[in-house]
């Protein structure tokens, strides 16, 4: 019974991603896949425990599963290491400064760091975004197995007037990207937001994530940009590495 119980709790959890960030009753009862009365009773303990907020009619994943997230090593040791060379950027470029990494087939915003004068932030930390009308995403992509970029190509949603939805244009941008190392969008996410992205490396040389930056109503040349960003993400691979040395030598 206890079993159940947590299967359920962990399906209305589960019913929670980037584009259905809020949902009411109903809505999140079925896509839980649960009775709407069994979803009332566990979404009042969830709320109690701070697992979910309420807001209005809608519910929204609370603080506390944030703050469970952040203890994770991973991305915990991760975004640690990252930080200071993000700040460096954030202090040359007065960009917002956003690290990614590929989550499945999307690019999951893993750091962040802004400024006072940069405009509202159009995603925050913990949110997914397509690849394909992303500068960071466009480099993960760029760097992943053809499977993954097939699949890309079949499902080009377009988010603004300026998303690519041709999946000819998508794969010569990827192929530009690899070739000049990095990418970038012009409005293809948001309007008024554009990005310049650059592949963090790993020790064999793989991508593991993006470092990049998003412009408000404005677009950076990428000339003065882009090797800001490569020294830093250099700096944050080097990092990384060491970690993982260090890791690998402890008993």
């Amino acid at each position: 019974m206890g079993q159940a119980v947590t299967d359920r709790a962990l399906a209305i959890l589960g019913a929670f991603d980037t584009d259905h960030a809020r949902l009411g009753l109903t809505q999140l009862a079925r896509r839980a896949g649960i009775p709407l009365s069994t979803c009332h009773r566990l979404v009042g303990k969830l709320i109690e425990w701070g697992a979910l907020e309420k807001a209005g009619r809608t519910y929204h994943i609370g603080r506390r599963i944030w703050e469970l997230g952040l203890l994770a090593p991973t991305q915990q040791s991760a975004i640690e290491l990252a930080t200071p060379f993000m700040q460096d950027v954030l202090f040359v470029t007065r960009n917002v400064v956003n690290l990614f990494v590929l989550d499945e087939d999307r690019a999951l915003l893993l750091g962040r760091i802004a400024g006072t004068a940069v405009g509202t932030p159009f995603r925050k930390v913990g949110d997914r975004m397509e690849l394909h009308a992303s500068a960071a995403g466009k480099i993960l992509l760029a760097h992943a197995g053809p499977s993954l970029v097939e699949q890309c190509c079949q499902q080009l949603t377009p988010l603004t007037d300026k998303t690519i939805t041709d999946p000819a244009v998508l794969r010569n941008q990827l192929a530009e990207a690899r070739r000049r190392g990095y990418a970038v969008t012009e409005g293809e996410s948001a309007l008024e937001n554009n990005a310049i992205a650059v592949p963090v490396l790993g020790a064999d040389g793989v991508v593991v994530a993006s470092l990049g930056i998003v412009q408000i109503r404005g677009f950076a040349n990428p000339g003065r940009v882009v090797p800001v960003l490569q020294l830093a993400a250099r700096g944050i691979a080097r990092q990384w590495r060491f970690a993982e040395v260090i890791a690998a030598e402890r008993p």
